[in-house]
């Protein structure tokens, strides 16, 4: 009985230490397991959101050109300068075009305005009423955003027509990138 029982006891031991064994080498080697997985997953799911991304790319890269014609476009439409002296010319050149004579053309310095800079033109000049309408059109159709902020005309009234002479006041606010404000004036 007491050799069984020393069997059993060293049974015991050699199962306690297999059992230390296992924990000791198995518990840490589960939680790494566990560490790997959620990494695992976290990768998976970056590499899906790269994937997107990647596709979305792709579509502008295929899109890139019609996306450089637009930042011309835009450059043109508002530059990041506030020198207005070609435009002053092209001015000139659509009133030339359009039969209306200006007088006056009075450019302030530009202003900041949200996300763009704001460059004020004051323009006196007189026309028919078909050439005043043709300018205000070339004014639009310039390549350098223009909006036209108040407009003010004299001079019909009745036992006028459209050949009678008009004097025209225009309020003009040209725009520029807002870096351009701080550069200088025009």
């Amino acid at each position: 009985m007491l050799r069984q029982r020393r069997v059993l006891i060293a049974a015991a031991v050699a199962l306690l230490v297999i059992l230390i064994w296992m924990v000791a080498l198995f518990l840490p080697e589960g939680r790494k397991v566990g560490t790997i997985n959620v990494k695992v997953q976290a990768a998976q799911n970056e590499q899906v959101q790269l994937q997107d991304r990647l596709a979305r790319l792709k579509s502008y890269s295929r899109e890139s050109a019609k996306f450089e014609a637009l930042q011309a476009k835009l450059t043109a439409s508002v530059p990041s300068t506030t020198d207005i002296y070609d435009y002053i010319t092209a001015i000139s050149q659509i009133a030339t075009a359009t039969g209306i004579k200006v007088s006056n053309v009075d450019p302030q310095p530009a202003q900041a305005s949200g996300n763009v800079s704001v460059i004020p033109v004051a323009i006196s000049a007189s026309g028919t009423y078909d050439q005043t309408l043709a300018f205000i059109k070339a004014l639009y159709a310039l390549p350098r955003l223009t909006l036209i902020s108040n407009v003010s005309i004299s001079g019909g009234g009745n036992n006028t027509n459209r050949g009678t002479v008009l004097n025209d006041q225009f309020s003009l606010e040209i725009l520029a990138q807002p870096a351009a404000a701080h550069a200088g004036t025009p």
